[in-house]
């Protein structure tokens, strides 16, 4: 007796047969064991040497491919399909399905087109998913949709089902820290909606020194800590990274426009080091007339341009003094100028 898991965690018991069209359906039975989110072991391959035309039994099941390219199929239930050797075609249908590909170039389908499908990579597998639920894959060269057929190694982002929970506050609510959950609403349902996927959890910790001290760097136990206590607590996650960067001269080295790598350095080493966090936009722009009127007063496209160009081209950030405060010096209009032209 040999055993495999179905896709919602439940370990089944089978007796594996090799019927006439490779499914095995016989002597299934569920001792109640979970599986973890790593790959699932293929059970023995069938003997196969031609191609295998395969549909599970409508309830799910297993199909299990040979050494040709086989054309295989899930049904209305979680599904498990391993393809083996030879370029095969596999599709699983509705439900939650875990499919292997094998060797070979092999091709996943989906019965919807692209823009209705979501695809992302998470823990080495890549998911695809819709309305009619979604398929765990790996050893997938390519996914046919109905309107087009694209590479699975460039369709699909990674995905972070915290950063996700984080950034959609009704979704923290619904499900806490739960990662699968997550995943699963936004493979059949936050892809289409269009729902934002990341979370600045760097400048989570940037602006909260708390969460600095507690964490570290440590951005997995800060997503979580917003989810489950800082959302609720209305705390900040808006830390002006780029000003900070435009502000130390040697993170402009450092770090280029990585506001990630700047927010992070800030909250486990700038503000111990007591660093600024202020660029003075306004004077960059009064004292580099060309700039403002390429960048108009933006001070976040301002921060930029220094930290990009004006810094390595020696343009000044330094306030203009006031003529009040140049009176008050005891400065005629011409040494004013002079001092002007200094770089006051």
């Amino acid at each position: 007796m040999s055993g495999y898991y179905k896709a919602d965690g439940t370990y089944v018991e089978s007796y594996w047969r090799t019927v006439a069209n490779d499914t095995v359906t016989d002597n299934l039975s569920y001792n109640g064991n979970t599986v973890n989110s790593g790959r699932v072991p293929a059970p023995p391959r069938s003997n196969s040497v031609s191609p295998i035309i395969s549909t599970a039994p409508a309830s799910g099941g297993v199909v299990l491919g040979g050494s040709a390219g086989d054309n295989i199929s899930g049904s209305l239930g979680n599904d498990y399909l391993f393809g083996y050797e030879g370029d095969d075609t596999l599709y699983g249908g509705s439900g939650l399905n875990y499919i292997d590909g094998g060797e070979g170039n092999d091709t996943l389908v989906r019965s919807v087109s692209k823009s209705s499908a979501t695809a992302i990579n998470y823990n080495g597998f890549v998911y695809v998913g819709d309305s009619a639920g979604y398929d765990k894959t790996t050893g997938i060269e390519y996914i046919r949709f109905s309107d087009q057929t694209v590479s699975a190694a460039t369709i699909a982002p990674p995905f972070d089902p915290l950063a996700y929970l984080a950034a959609n506050r009704d979704l923290a609510a619904a499900f806490g820290t739960n990662g699968e959950a997550a995943l699963g609403h936004y493979l059949t349902v936050g892809g289409r909606e269009r729902r934002s996927t990341t979370f600045n959890v760097d400048g989570y910790l940037a602006v909260n020194s708390d969460l600095a001290t507690a964490f570290g760097g440590n951005t997995m136990a800060a997503t979580q800590h917003y989810i489950t206590t800082g959302r609720l607590e209305g705390r900040s996650t808006s830390f002006n990274a780029m000003s900070y960067i435009a502000a130390n001269p040697d993170l402009i080295a450092a770090f280029g426009t990585n506001t990630t790598a700047a927010a992070l350095h800030y909250a486990t080493a700038g503000r111990l080091e007591n660093r600024a966090t202020t660029f003075n936009a306004t004077a960059y722009l009064s004292r580099n007339p060309d700039v403002q009127r390429a960048l108009g007063t933006s001070e976040l496209a301002a921060a930029t341009h220094y930290v990009t160009n004006g810094y390595r081209e020696g343009r000044s950030a330094a306030p203009l003094a006031s003529t009040s405060t140049r009176s008050a010096m005891g400065l005629e209009p011409a040494q004013q100028s002079t001092t002007l032209a200094a770089g006051w």
